[in-house]
């Protein structure tokens, strides 16, 4: 359940915290006190979009923080969820989330303390808390969503988890399909473009590191008698003349040698003149290799050159270095062998495509089956919801429609059908149903899919538009028996439903300065009265009013005391 709401910085709500009990939560308070801003704050924990116009001006950010103790079947949920995630649950210390709208920037979501994303948040709170608001009632409207109801009451399970699946490999295939047709379709065109792409690569054969190589050879060679008359020169100063700088240095190392034992500065002198020797002698003997390199055969320029300019021409073609060439030829290859051979693949595709298609509509009619098990059950369901909702006439009919076309959700098409009157026939509830109508089929259907556990804590935003009296009265009495098994929060402007409150809670405005800031106490039994007097009379409250409100809570307690001794029965 719901155990502690804490929102700060959003629109009214300056800091409002609010803990919550088991059973019959209800918030009561005037139009435009900021009742439905507290479950806005609840549906941006659940991945409702934030908006920066929702932050309350001078606040930097709106945080929303809420504490959940989750127990039976909502904890094993939410393990399996949390680990999913890589998150640890500990029921000990229950589900503490929070989320952050800021005015700039990126908003934050928090689990355990730890950041995550709004997608996670979402995932985990779904499990632990539904919204039903009047502003549901469109999706009564709009047939696409009766199914989602259909599959939520049949609990379809690995049902529809193996169609998913299998529907997803068809479309696999059927995508891998249409891909490779599209390619075969100028399958002979595009063969022969890259036969001859090939074969232009092949002809030339570029080697790994052989342009640069042949760029740096063509830069020597362009300059061929220069250098070569420069390593002459050095190769005669260094040693070859008579009077070259090797035989010079031998000389003086020699002098140097005569007096090596009796100073240490000549000693020293002496191995340096010896090792500048060895590297004059050693750069000379260089100098004469590079000499005899230079001497080339004198079309070795112009072959160097025709072939830097084949690579330059690949180059420039394929847009990529020459290196990677025989790469693009590689992959060429293998398109090419993919169309030649695109007659095999194809046809071995079709038939993969025949086979998950098999497979997905085997799976469709498995869970179409179970959908038309679990129809007329959901109906008769709803119906006795209604029934306790003073529309004790009303018929729902969930029509199950074969479509012949496989989508995401399987081959089905699903509408409710309605008739509130007896001896009216049933019509599309989108058409016939009024609002108070919409109201109580809305209320029904949220029962009776509570009954399956499905969260722990339910919300109902003003679900009682359009009915009062004793209308109002059975909405309350359905919402008090759905406490029981559920922690219901439930915002209403009808004293007939307020009565079987648990706990009650009062949203009250006021001004502070120059500041219009939201409240939220929990009413005394005193108070209390009081507030259902309120509601009853408006702002002038009279004594009767107040003697009202007293019957009505009192009503409520008996009609709860009954239940409570029914359930336990008359005894052996």
């Amino acid at each position: 359940m719901l155990a502690y709401l804490r929102v700060r910085g959003l629109a009214l709500l300056d800091d409002v915290s609010v803990e919550f009990s088991r059973g019959m939560n209800v918030l009561t308070g005037e139009t435009g006190a900021g009742k439905s801003i507290i479950v806005g704050a609840l549906s941006l924990l659940r991945g409702a979009r934030a908006r920066v116009e929702m932050v309350r001006e001078g606040a930097e950010a709106a945080l929303i923080d809420a504490q959940f103790d989750p127990a039976g079947p909502t904890y094993e949920r939410l393990g399996t969820v949390f680990e999913g995630h890589g998150l640890a649950l500990d029921q000990t210390d229950g589900v503490v989330v929070q989320r952050v709208v800021p005015r700039s920037g990126r908003g934050r979501s928090l689990v355990q303390g730890s950041l995550t994303t709004a997608v996670v948040l979402s995932s985990i709170a779904e499990e632990l808390i539904d919204i039903c608001s009047q502003h549901e009632h469109h999706f009564l409207t709009h047939t696409a969503k009766h199914l989602d109801v259909l599959d939520a009451y049949a609990d379809l399970g690995t049902t529809k988890t193996e169609y998913t699946d299998r529907y997803r490999a068809a479309m696999t295939a059927q995508a891998q399909l249409r891909e490779l047709e599209e390619k075969t379709r100028d399958g002979e065109q595009r063969a022969d473009y890259l036969r001859f792409q090939i074969e232009e690569i092949e002809r030339v054969a570029p080697e790994l590191g052989e342009h640069e190589a042949l760029r740096r050879r063509l830069g020597l060679l362009r300059q061929a008698h220069r250098w070569a008359e420069f390593a002459r020169d050095a190769h005669g100063l260094l040693y070859e003349n008579d009077d070259a700088i090797a035989a010079r240095l031998a000389m003086l190392s020699d002098r140097a040698r005569g007096g090596s034992e009796e100073s240490s500065h000549l000693a020293q002198i002496q191995e340096q003149l010896e090792a500048a020797q060895v590297a004059c002698e050693e750069a000379a003997r260089t100098a004469a290799s590079f000499a005899m390199e230079l001497e080339v055969d004198p079309m070795e320029l112009e072959v160097a050159e025709e072939r830097l300019h084949d690579l330059e021409t690949l180059r420039r073609k394929h847009q990529v270095d020459v290196d990677e060439l025989v790469e693009r030829a590689s992959a060429m290859r293998e398109e090419l062998e993919a169309i030649e051979h695109s007659d095999d693949r194809l046809a071995a595709l079709r038939a993969a495509c025949d086979r998950h298609d098999e497979l997905a509509w085997e799976a469709a009619r498995a869970l179409h089956q179970a959908r038309a098990a679990a129809a007329n059950g959901l109906s008769r369901a709803v119906e006795s919801e209604l029934a306790a909702l003073h529309l004790e006439a009303a018929r729902l009919e969930v029509r199950l429609e074969w479509t012949d076309s496989l989508g995401p959700h399987g081959a089905d098409g699903v509408e409710f059908l309605f008739s509130a009157n007896r001896g009216e026939p049933v019509a599309p509830l989108r058409r016939v149903a009024s609002g108070g109508e919409l109201s109580r089929v809305l209320l029904a259907i949220k029962g009776v899919l509570a009954a399956g556990d499905r969260v722990a804590t339910y919300v109902f935003d003003e679900v009682d538009a359009g009915v009062g009296g004793a209308v109002a009265e059975a909405i309350g009495r359905r919402l008090k028996q759905a406490s029981e098994a559920h922690q219901v929060l439930c915002i209403t402007h009808l004293p007939q439903i307020a009565a079987f409150a648990d706990r009650h809670y009062k949203v009250h405005k006021a001004t502070r300065g120059e500041r219009t800031i939201t409240s939220v106490t929990e009413l005394s039994e005193e108070a209390r009265v009081e507030e259902l007097a309120r509601m009853l009379a408006g702002k002038k409250v009279s004594e009767s009013a107040r003697q009202h409100a007293r019957e009505l809570i009192a009503t409520a307690r008996g009609i709860r005391g009954r239940r409570s001794e029914s359930s336990r029965g008359t005894g052996p």
